[in-house]
């Protein structure tokens, strides 16, 4: 209900902006009561559908189905019906026989109707052209479609329990006058109360807060006094403390410097003896290294005597090669000598 009514009314700046129309509806597949949303002078351009909320273009109505049974109602007989109001007929009509709106159902004068969009209402005249007017709250008219459905269990529609039409209409309704006065009374006695028990709270909260705060004093007085004691027996255990540290300090001194004389009286004494062993150590090493010495030399004049004979001999032997190698070079010339001779002879010969 809400989307149709607000929404973008005043397109193109035309008049018929909001008013009602009667249209074909694609979703519906019949011609429906329309709300008209844009449009330009006579020209109707956009919708939207009252039954299903579909908004489309405008199409203008397709006219009665020729299988349509209703008759439409007589003119002079529409205006004998007597219409009722939408509180009376609420309260006057039946509530069991109430159904959830759909275009195929098909609708009985004072039959209770449950719309989606619009709500709670009830059908004040059954009209031709498978319409039907209804009745909604603040006694606003609507026609819409009906009984298009093609089986009875289309036809008859969906009833609607007791209990949630009973929620429906008291949300519809709403409170009373009397319920609102009532309700405002017992509002005021409400603030009324929780102002006094506020007021009487904040008293008993200063109240609190006063004796808490005499309290609060005392325990932090107490509190400092406690730490002034503390403090003094603490600066009292620290100087005591700090005295006896004194006196270990020294003693541990006093103690440090006999240990370290006894050490160094010690360490000299180390160091004579290990003194006296080192000239001891080094003159032992000094008569060995000189007897090894000794041995060297001798071993070395040794070794040299046995070189030279060696190197001697050497030469003995390699000039007594020589030698040999002379006396077969001298040989071997000799035969070269000889041989050439011969050759020269025989060449000679042949010569000849």
């Amino acid at each position: 209900m809400d989307q149709i009514f607000e929404s973008h009314f005043g397109g193109g700046g035309s008049s018929n902006n909001g008013a009602e129309v009667d249209g074909y509806c694609q979703k519906c597949r019949a011609d429906t009561s329309h709300i008209i949303l844009e449009s330009y002078g006579e020209e109707i351009r956009k919708v939207q559908c009252t039954v299903c909320g579909d908004l489309h273009a405008f199409k203008k109505p397709r006219g009665p189905e020729p299988e349509e049974p209703e008759q439409p109602v007589a003119t002079d007989r529409r205006r004998k019906i007597e219409k009722l109001g939408w509180m009376a007929a609420i309260t006057k009509n039946d509530r069991q026989n109430c159904v959830r709106y759909s275009p195929k159902t098909r609708l009985q004068t004072q039959q209770l109707v449950v719309h989606p969009s619009f709500g709670v209402g009830f059908v004040t005249e059954i009209m031709g052209d498978g319409k039907a007017e209804l009745t909604f709250r603040d006694d606003v008219k609507r026609i819409l479609v009906h009984a298009r459905g093609t089986t009875d269990e289309e036809l008859s529609g969906e009833l609607v329990e007791a209990t949630e039409l009973d929620n429906l209409l008291r949300i519809e309704m709403g409170p009373s006058p009397e319920e609102i006065a009532e309700e405002r009374e017992r509002k005021l006695r409400a603030e009324e109360e929780a102002k006094r028990k506020a007021a009487e709270e904040r008293r008993l909260a200063a109240e609190r807060a006063r004796e808490e705060a005499l309290a609060r004093r005392e325990e932090e007085r107490r509190k400092r006094e406690e730490e002034r004691e503390r403090r003094r027996q603490e600066r009292e255990a620290e100087r005591k403390r700090k005295e006896e540290e004194r006196q270990r300090i020294r003693a541990e001194k006093e103690a440090a410097r006999l240990a370290a004389k006894k050490e160094r009286e010690l360490a000299a004494k180390k160091r004579r003896e290990e003194r006296e062993r080192e000239r001891a150590a080094k003159a032992k090493e000094r008569e060995r290294a000189r007897k090894e010495k000794e041995k060297e030399r001798e071993r070395a004049r040794k070794e040299k005597e046995k070189e030279r004979e060696r190197k001697a001999k050497e030469k003995e032997k390699e000039r007594a090669r020589k030698e040999k190698e002379k006396e077969r070079a001298r040989k071997e010339k000799e035969k070269e000598r000889a041989r050439k001779e011969k050759e020269r002879e025989r060449a000679r010969k042949e010569k000849e």
